[in-house]
């Protein structure tokens, strides 16, 4: 099959498809990722993963609300949650933050000690730029100590992938310089598009692991109902950002109408304003009495008397 005709992995339904199956060859492939990821290595590699929400295609409902996230355990029992995000349509960290929070107070049961609870970790793959502080793609985030940087501990951890911000990387550097995680990010953000038939072949052809997730990506997109459920999230996703657009579009026509209006308002209340102390120049030019000018014009006498004293200036 040519690439052209792969399904995307960037989407959530396919990218759970590749990683979250209840298959030797998904479980090979997210443990690489994983560890590429993670930057783990030797003895302190991911070896073994369980999955807590394995891969299932019936399941799956077709809107856009349905988190097609995947939820692991690795043989050290730690928790690993990785998310794939096309959209930021809410406040992402707040809602990364409750799921990191969630996960962990779900690795003890009610009355269990806390010295029970399991590190756990969140992974975002995001297609749209989140963290504006850094032009890093990759950020991670611990608790730690304000002052001196140390970690109050190490079950929490928050991880963003920024693929816009990765795009960006790959446009200016070589494919044989690229390694790691990056050949992942690579064959998760470009596979399916036009044209990168040939950048697909290098990548499997230096990554083991990235070959057997080619040849999984052929059978999923061989698949007819996961393809029209593909297609069927594609829509639902692409109606929700348009109605989020529109509902954007006029919320600043509304804003540049009550601008306007405000405007006018003012400008109406200047003119009044102006209208007013040109006729208290007038009287105090005829003599008339500082008290009976602030009778008729309801401004102080200390007003007044200012404007007199700016007149005889």
């Amino acid at each position: 099959m040519g690439n052209s005709k792969l399904l995307k992995p960037l989407n959530d339904i396919v990218f759970k498809a590749l990683f979250g199956r209840e298959e030797r060859e998904s479980k090979i492939i997210l443990t690489d990722f994983l560890n590429k990821l993670l930057k783990l290595e030797g003895e302190n590699s991911i070896k073994e993963i369980v999955y807590l929400n394995p891969y299932n295609l019936q399941e799956f409902d077709g809107d856009k609300s349905s988190i097609l996230d995947i939820k692991v355990k690795t043989e050290s029992e730690e928790r690993i949650n990785i998310e794939v995000q096309l959209n930021n349509t809410d406040d992402f960290r707040k809602r990364s933050l409750y799921y990191l929070s969630k996960m962990y107070a779900e690795t003890i049961k009610k009355g269990e000690n806390y010295i029970n609870l399991k590190k756990s970790i969140v992974i975002n793959l995001l297609d749209f730029n989140l963290i504006d502080e850094t032009k890093r793609y990759h950020t991670e985030y611990k608790i730690i100590e304000k002052e001196e940087g140390f970690e109050l501990t190490d079950d929490l951890e928050i991880h963003y992938i920024e693929l816009k911000k990765f795009e960006r990387i790959l446009e200016e550097e070589n494919l044989k310089e690229l390694e790691g995680i990056e050949l992942w990010l690579t064959f998760i953000k470009k596979t399916g598009e036009e044209g990168t038939e040939e950048l697909i072949e290098n990548l499997a052809k230096r990554s083991e692991a990235i070959k057997m997730a080619k040849e999984m990506l052929e059978r999923v997109s061989a698949d007819e109902l996961l393809r029209q459920k593909y297609y069927a999230r594609e829509k639902a996703i692409h109606d929700e950002m348009s109605r989020i657009g529109y509902a954007e579009m006029k919320g600043i026509e509304k804003g540049i109408e009550k601008g306007i209006e405000k405007g006018i308002e003012k400008g109406i209340e200047k003119g009044r304003q102006q209208e007013k102390l040109d006729m208290v120049r007038n009287l105090l030019s005829l003599g008339i009495e500082v008290e009976k000018i602030s009778e008729a014009s309801k401004l102080s006498v200390e007003e007044i008397y200012m404007i007199k004293k700016e007149l005889e200036n």
